[in-house]
């Protein structure tokens, strides 16, 4: 398991791809991590090539939908599954951006899906 933070590493970004479930967190030194929904581990993925600066490796990213459309994430935790089956038993979700009090099957008002939604995403598109 790889660690988002280190003593020479710091977190720049995190995003998540709605098709594959997929989140990816790129650190200072380079290295990008990734984690599924499902397993929530960390797991060294690439390394950012030279020349290719971070922004625009997360700028490329983002604007390429072939392989799903990505979203950025707050800092802080993906929530596991069981949070994410509670938030859909309960009526109320989060978003992936942070928003709360959202319904489980929506988006918040900055367009962002509910946990619940992505996971669905997840598991249908396998």
């Amino acid at each position: 398991m790889a660690k988002c933070h280190t003593q020479s590493a710091s977190e720049v970004a995190r995003i998540f791809n709605m098709k594959t479930g997929t989140a990816l967190l790129i650190r200072s030194d380079r290295k990008v991590l990734r984690r599924n929904i499902v397993s929530g581990k960390w797991q060294e993925y690439r390394k950012i090539k030279e020349g290719v600066s971070v922004e625009a490796y997360i700028a490329h990213r983002m604007n390429d939908h072939s392989g799903g459309y990505w979203v950025t994430l707050k800092r802080g935790m993906i929530p596991c599954f069981d949070v994410i089956s509670a938030m859909e038993r309960n009526g109320v979700a989060e978003a992936t951006d942070g928003c709360e009090n959202i319904e489980p099957d929506g988006k918040c008002l900055h367009g962002y899906p509910a946990w619940p939604l992505v996971a669905i995403h997840h598991c249908l598109a396998g």
